[in-house]
């Protein structure tokens, strides 16, 4: 009998738990709104935001729940982390977003769930790609294709695979990849973050232009270049607002300069640049500060040397780079 009234009392404490359905739904809500938000909401107080809800998640798993409802956490804290990884890389903070995402896969582990292992070996190769470790990078690219469950997984994957490819000077290999996600794109299948919980997790047809632009700026090929980055920057300006990523939109439009200048046209760089340098402060991320500054080598060369235009532009865009989102304005905790 006293083993009966053991299995009991066990049993009893198992069934406990300091999470509710209403708890769990709220904090998914969360989630999704802070994903979707970001795009267009500058960094630093949305990292707030996500540090707030994913402080309250470490304090639930303190506690005791069922098991599914820990899992539900382990993926919830896993996301937010992911998120933060985002934010840092915005923010110029890299070893910061390698914590960030070392975590991320960590939980992305405990739970098993396979769209945010995928998506965050996305963001490890992006992290090793813009600290110069480009051969890291495809590795990590080409490894999280095995937890791709769906088409945008997939086709993320694959763009970002071919940006490193472009990158290492491989137009064999870049073409390759690029095929591989046109082929992906025809595929129906979703997962849960990248295609419902959408925003910074999701990969829509203005994103894969952008990355495109990128793409063939590192492989010098200026025509290609100033199609994609046009057809990005239109599917920003006239799709829903609150999809419109001024991040994304702004690199396109760098990007389109770049293509301009490879062309020899001045006039064309800077009519790309206007929207740009009329951007707040407050979002104007590090990744903008990175490709102006390559933007501003390229008004080095010769054919733009004496040019009294290139010149002025040259300032303007110290200028720029000199007052970003980057600078003095990360708040406290950011890698816990």
């Amino acid at each position: 009998m006293a083993a009966a009234h053991e299995a009991s009392e066990h049993a009893g404490r198992a069934e406990s738990t300091n999470v509710g359905a209403t708890t769990l739904e709220q904090l998914d809500a969360d989630v999704t709104r802070i994903a979707n938000e970001y795009v267009h909401v500058p960094p630093v107080p949305m990292m707030v935001e996500m540090l707030r809800v994913r402080r309250r998640v470490y304090r639930l798993l303190e506690g005791h729940q069922r098991p599914a409802d820990t899992g539900h956490l382990y993926l919830l804290a896993g996301t937010l982390s992911g998120l933060l990884a985002n934010a840092s890389t915005d923010l110029g903070y890299v070893d910061a977003a390698g914590e960030q995402a070392r975590a991320a896969w960590a939980y992305a582990e405990l739970c098993g769930h396979n769209g945010l292992r995928s998506w965050t070996r996305g963001m490890q190769a992006l992290i090793e790609y813009w600290s110069e470790r480009p051969r890291r990078a495809v590795l990590l690219a080409q490894s999280g294709q095995q937890y791709a469950d769906s088409a945008t997984a997939r086709v993320r994957l694959l763009n970002i695979e071919a940006r490193i490819w472009s990158r290492l000077g491989s137009t064999q290999d870049t073409e390759r990849c690029i095929r591989a996600a046109d082929s992906a794109r025809e595929g129906n299948s979703l997962d849960s973050l990248h295609d419902e919980v959408g925003g910074v997790f999701g990969f829509d047809q203005p994103k894969s232009h952008y990355y495109a632009g990128a793409t063939y700026i590192h492989l010098g090929q200026a025509q290609p270049a100033l199609e994609a980055t046009s057809r990005a920057i239109d599917l920003y300006a006239n799709g829903p607002i609150e999809q419109r990523s001024y991040g994304a939109e702004s690199l396109a439009r760098v990007d389109s300069a770049a293509a301009h200048l490879i062309n020899g046209s001045l006039d064309g760089a800077a009519e790309a640049l206007q929207p740009v340098l009329r951007l707040d402060e407050e979002k104007r991320i590090a990744q903008l500060e990175e490709r102006l500054t390559n933007l501003r080598q390229r008004l080095t060369r010769p054919q733009f040397r004496d040019v009294v235009e290139a010149r002025a532009l040259d300032e303007t865009l110290e200028e720029f780079c000199g007052n970003t989102a980057a600078k003095g304005m990360l708040p406290p905790d950011t890698q816990r």
